[in-house]
């Protein structure tokens, strides 16, 4: 008889847990969505009154769903026993949280305690929504973190969580409040697409056609964007829920090209730090420029103008708050906007893997001038820089000293003719750095020689650096191009580069990126020839190069294409963003590898 009980009441117990946890996910959904309606639709005293209490409601049946799971346990198992510790104190610590201030709200709701400063401050709308959507937020990531477990392309997974938040933001952006006058869902399509894959083409203008809460959603696209959904996702999945199998890391590993599975949590803390760490010091050092100045008098504009170029600039998106971009009359002759925006476009556009290597040869340097100046013996680490690091670095100096000097040689008398001698230099550097996928103009685009257009659609179709914010086809990949060229003529069937032999592999990975971006660059002109036939086609190409290239750069025509012009460039900044080849492996389905292979033939090469 005592069998059938226990059963019975396992059953029950399973049954309530699942309700419950149910009910938590179904919270967690409908809190961010409650935000979002009380931020882009108009509301009255009224409405904010039931969206007040429907908060606080939200809140007690959290916290009575989040005690029943403690009460009876979790369903869900993990074998790795540390990960379980900090799972459980995650929650734990999420619950005492939500427990407080639910008390406090139906202790003050009931007239169990009077009113003080204290718990008028926890039980403020501010503190109840602030605090649902941090737990929700855990919930989601909680949840979400079981995609890693199921057998998916990992291409794929990258390619679908950038359509997705894609199509959210372009339902965000349709908000009566992110607009003045409305927006077509194609702009907001547009202009969604264009920050997720932080390109900076806008077919509308962003500052008269977005208000302040507008312009913010596009700001968190682009942060999303740059840093990336998988890796914003994974870090919470893995810091603050701690649920990760040694599969979930294997796939991470690709996404993120890393090989070490065991650093992987450290190498998404360093990702998020430095990001952030970054972006802050560019707003710090961009308010402190404009501060007080024409347009900047109050410290709100400024702070989010900072903000705003910040996170745009590192995430190599060309966002911008001004009508004319860096052209505004507001700060094209700032010479210290420019040189701060350019800077923040390097950091973000040589990627996190070499920005951290950099770090560590840094560090070790200093480790040893600190070990001299105590007298004791030097450190010698070989192969400080990885073979990574210095392809980028070199080929990186390389384009933009060459690219600075042809900027001011060529356009000294052109587009940089209304500028004193700084201005030309930092808007010259600038002119030189922005086609690395940044997009930014501080000049009259339409005023550069052909000549130097034809250099920027060169610079923008090569890009930056892998795992980085920009786009391209990757400095990596062209100069491989280059050395495989060189060893042809040279006669040698081997790249070697510092010391290191390129695998066959890698180098035909490059030329397949060339090809493949070649041919959707082709193609994608083509169709805006067919679409736009009164248009130049050397606007049209240029604009196909920027959106394959994620640059943002524009010669003036994005907000004149017709709707289907719109559409392809969309589709084009989606395959520069996730990646040619990572689309490609998205679509097509990988074939096992031959047992056998057949007889080797020559074909001819002129």
């Amino acid at each position: 008889m005592k069998q059938p009980v226990d059963n019975l009441l396992s059953r029950l117990r399973l049954w309530v847990l699942r309700g419950g946890e149910i009910l938590i996910l179904l919270i967690s959904i409908v809190a961010p969505c409650g935000v979002v309606y009380m931020f882009g639709f108009p509301q009255t005293p009224v409405t904010l009154r039931y969206l007040e209490a429907g908060y606080q409601s939200l809140l007690i049946l959290m916290w009575l769903a989040m005690t029943f799971r403690i009460l009876l346990g979790d369903t869900s198992s993990d074998n790795n026993t540390r990960l379980n510790k900090r799972n459980r104190s995650i929650l734990f610590g999420a619950y005492v949280v939500l427990t407080l201030i639910a008390i406090f709200n139906l202790a003050l709701r009931y007239h169990w305690l009077a009113h003080d400063a204290f718990l008028n401050t926890v039980s403020a709308p501010w503190a109840v929504i602030a605090t649902l959507l941090i737990v929700s937020f855990l919930e989601l990531a909680r949840a979400v973190s079981g995609l890693l477990t199921r057998r998916v392309n990992p291409s794929s997974i990258l390619a679908g969580s950038f359509l997705l938040i894609i199509l959210v933001g372009s339902g965000l952006l349709m908000l009566p409040n992110c607009t003045y006058r409305g927006i077509s869902y194609v702009d907001s399509l547009f202009t969604a697409t264009s920050a997720v894959c932080v390109t900076g083409l806008s077919s509308v203008s962003v500052a008269d056609t977005f208000t302040t809460t507008g312009q913010t959603v596009i700001l968190i696209l682009i942060q999303i964007g740059g840093l990336g959904i998988m890796t914003i996702t994974s870090f919470f999945s893995l810091f603050f829920m701690g649920q990760i199998s040694l599969k979930s890391q294997l796939q991470l590993g690709d996404l993120f090209s890393s090989d070490k599975m065991g650093g992987l949590g450290r190498t998404l803390v360093k990702i998020i730090a430095v990001t952030l760490s970054v972006e802050a010091l560019g707003a710090v050092l961009l308010y402190g420029v404009v501060d007080g100045l024409p347009g900047f008098e109050t410290s709100g504009r400024t702070l989010f103008f900072s903000i705003f170029h910040s996170v745009s600039a590192f995430c190599n998106a060309g966002f911008s708050t001004l009508p004319g971009n860096l052209y505004d009359p507001a700060v094209r002759h700032l010479w210290e906007v420019p040189m701060i925006i350019s800077w923040l476009v390097i950091f973000g556009g040589i990627g996190f893997p070499i920005f951290s290597n950099i770090l560590s040869v840094v560090g070790r340097k200093l480790k040893n001038l600190l070990r001299f100046l105590r007298r004791r013996p030097l450190v010698r680490y070989p192969h400080q820089l990885s073979l990574n690091s210095y392809i980028v670095l070199r080929t990186t100096v390389i384009l933009i000293l060459g690219s600075w000097v042809y900027m001011l040689a060529a356009e000294w008398n052109h587009s940089l003719a209304e500028f004193s001698f700084v201005e030309k230099l930092s808007q010259g550097f600038l002119a030189a750095v922005t086609p690395r996928t940044a997009g930014f103009n501080g000049v009259d685009m339409n005023r550069m020689l052909p000549a130097t257009l034809i250099l920027t659609m060169v610079l923008m179709w090569i890009g930056g650096a892998p795992q980085s914010t920009a786009g391209g086809i990757k400095v990596t990949t062209f100069y491989l191009m280059f050395r495989n060229v060189v060893a042809t003529l040279r006669g040698t069937s081997t790249i070697h580069v510092h010391k290191r032999e390129i695998p066959a592999n890698s180098v035909r990975r490059a030329f397949a990126v060339v090809g493949a971006s070649l041919g959707i660059l082709v193609v994608g002109v083509m169709l805006l020839v067919l679409l736009e036939p009164g248009v130049e086609v050397s606007k049209l190409a240029f604009e196909a190069v920027a959106a394959l290239g994620t640059a943002g750069l524009s010669l003036g025509i994005t907000p004149e294409l017709g709707t289907g012009a719109k559409l392809v460039l969309i589709v084009m900044m989606f395959a520069g963003r996730v990646g040619i080849i990572g689309v490609l492996m998205a679509l097509v389905r990988p074939q096992p590898s031959q047992p056998y292979s057949y007889p080797h033939d020559d074909i001819l090469i002129n």
